[in-house]
């Protein structure tokens, strides 16, 4: 803004510097057809910049009310192009996502991935464009105006055009940029029907806030039973697109690993109702977001379990491989510290603060999950601040993960033949993102025309005659 009122001043001394030229070039005795007609042209140049420079405050107000007379709200408009980039971002992942679970069993299913986002990218890229050029109008506009008034305020029409251009830019995009919405809904011809249920998607963290990015979880409800396990994707993101039966009844999630299944905070609930609690979506089409909190869990990686009953204040993991854990624990209670592994692993020793504990002294059972086999031993960690220190020793021609047949089995009750959310998902993507890569292009197109034929009708303003 104070950028944009120096702009001003110079523009407006520029203007009085512009009719003493034309008065003196009037008063020149110098019978020159040539010269002695920009005289007028600078008097009468001066004259408009001077009104232009001393009304801009009032031009901006009035495009402001023009605006707002025709249903276009900046803050409306961030919010709805800030949604759109967050969607289209989330879709892609959600394809990656997709491609990841499927390409161990069907070859060239990432080709096909690549085929989708593409067009969802450059939709994404065409949203990202507009973001950027309505940030620099709405933030910029006092300084685009004040900017082309100063050049066309130079003397004899020097950067005119350009300057009268960038300033119909900055008044016109200032004003219809904010309808850019109620365009791209005119060319969403018809409103497409509500998908029946959201396509369902997560990202899975411990009680101290820490994600998981390893691991596997569970599903049991009344009308499907328990499915499991299905595994975490791209960062601690698990993707649930389900069946109808299993969105709509009361679900239980677990985390499901090394022979436990870990409460979530989702347990015996609708995740359709979780949805409609805390929907996300953009028109049409549902995408709903549900965080998983895991119960006790510390932490889980290539068959490897660290959990804590009860929960304690803080717990640091320092190193976690397959051969090295350390982690520190400070409580002001009692807490029992459990370590789960399969078979593949077998512990050499174990260290908590400084000593060496023999395993002996831990008490241990055994489980079974799935066609895998392990021990969970349990360390009593007595209230304030300690170290544990666990070296363990991996045999690499054991298995540490369930066989991809139990994912391979879940993954076909999760998508059902007869489910039509993942085909009715695609078309309504295809459509708006179709829709999308052309309203912004002839949007943009129609605000750039109507910018350049108002430039006209302002850089030619001096036809207008004020001498005879």
């Amino acid at each position: 803004m104070m950028m944009g009122m120096h702009l001003l001043f110079i523009a407006y001394y520029l203007s009085i510097l512009t009719f003493y030229l034309g008065v003196l070039i009037y008063a020149l005795p110098i019978p020159v057809i040539g010269l002695k007609k920009w005289g007028p042209r600078l008097i009468t140049d001066a004259f408009f910049i001077a009104a232009l420079t001393l009304s801009l405050n009032t031009i901006v107000n009035f495009a402001d009310y023009i605006r707002t007379l025709a249903g276009g709200s900046w803050e409306a408009f961030f919010l709805q192009i800030k949604s759109t980039i967050a969607f289209r971002s989330m879709i892609v992942l959600l394809f990656s996502i997709f491609s990841g679970i499927f390409a161990r069993f069907l070859p060239g299913i990432n080709r096909l991935a690549t085929l989708i986002i593409n067009p969802i990218l450059a939709s994404l890229h065409s949203s990202m464009l507009l973001y950027s050029i309505a940030t620099v109008v709405y933030k910029g506009v006092w300084m685009l105006s004040s900017l082309g008034i100063l050049l066309m305020a130079i003397p004899f029409r020097i950067a005119r055009n350009a300057g009268a251009f960038l300033l119909s830019f900055a008044i016109v995009f200032y004003i219809a940029l904010p309808l850019y919405y109620g365009f791209y809904k005119l060319l969403l011809y018809s409103p497409s029907a509500s998908l029946g249920m959201p396509m369902v998607y997560g990202s899975i963290v411990n009680e101290f806030g820490q994600p998981i990015n390893d691991g596997y979880i569970g599903f049991e409800s009344p009308s499907e039973g328990y499915m499991g396990p299905l595994p975490l994707y791209s960062n601690n993101y698990i993707l649930l697109v389900s069946n109808p039966k299993l969105l709509s009844s009361p679900t239980t999630l677990y985390f499901d690993v090394v022979g436990h299944q870990f409460y979530t905070n989702v347990s015996n609930v609708s995740l359709h109702s979780l949805c409609l609690q805390n929907v996300y979506r953009e028109f049409y089409l549902h995408v709903c977001k549900v965080d998983i909190l895991v119960r006790g869990l510390i932490a889980y990686k290539n068959g490897i379990a660290l959990h804590v009953s009860p929960t304690v204040n803080n717990i640091s993991i320092e190193i976690f491989t397959d051969e090295f854990i350390k982690i520190t624990i400070n409580s002001d209670h009692d807490s029992n510290l459990y370590i789960s592994f399969v078979d593949a692993y077998s512990i050499k020793e174990i260290v908590v603060d400084g000593t060496i504990i023999s395993t002996n002294v831990f008490d241990s059972y055994r489980w079974y999950w799935y066609d895998l086999v392990g021990s969970t031993y349990i360390i009593d960690v007595p209230w304030g601040f300690h170290t544990v220190e666990i070296k363990m020793e991996l045999n690499g021609m054991m298995p540490t993960e369930p066989s991809e047949l139990y994912t391979y089995s879940t993954i076909q009750r999760m998508f059902s033949n007869n489910n039509p959310l993942f085909t009715d998902a695609l078309n309504e993507i295809a459509r708006i993102v179709y829709v999308d890569l052309i309203a912004s292009v002839m949007f943009l197109s129609l605000l750039t025309s109507i910018s350049w034929g108002l430039s006209r009708l302002i850089g030619g303003s001096s036809k207008v005659r004020v001498f005879p």
